[in-house]
């Protein structure tokens, strides 16, 4: 009974650990680092629902800056594996999945560049484009909840 007990442990522990470095697993924590670090906290001051402090604001526009094409490297050929909610159009359509990743960059850009000014409300529209390209991308190539 200990032996089985024991197999099973291990086995449950080695499982997920054997998915941690899949691409799909490193892309989905690098957007998450990406979001939580960086997008979140500034969403919160552009909807008011946190006090806008510029240094902070500026900070983490910074931060976003740094880490907005991090998880685009990780979308090799033939890694939709798992619980990846990446869509076979981002294969397909290559040159379409690269401008769209350009845009969303290019926005993201933009925004840590206004945010210097300290302007919130040019901030705001800022942020809502980096809202919008991020959309528009999951729009086309993020495929639902597995």
């Amino acid at each position: 009974m200990n032996k089985t007990l024991t197999a099973l442990l291990l086995a449950a522990i080695a499982i997920p650990a054997a998915h941690a470095d899949t691409p799909a697993e490193i892309r989905s924590q690098a957007f998450k680092k990406m979001l939580l670090q960086s997008f979140e906290p500034m969403g919160m001051a552009v909807r008011e629902r946190a006090p806008y402090d510029k240094a902070k604001f500026e900070q983490q526009a910074e931060a976003m800056k740094t880490l907005a094409a991090e998880p685009f490297k990780h979308f090799p050929a033939n890694s939709v594996t798992g619980k990846s909610r990446a869509k076979p159009e981002i294969w397909s359509q290559p040159a379409k999945f690269q401008a769209d990743r350009d845009v969303f960059l290019k926005s993201v850009d933009n925004l840590a560049a206004i945010a210097k000014a300290g302007d919130l409300a040019v901030i705001k529209k800022a942020y809502g484009q980096v809202a919008q390209n991020c959309k528009t991308c999951h729009d086309a190539f993020r495929g639902p909840e597995k």
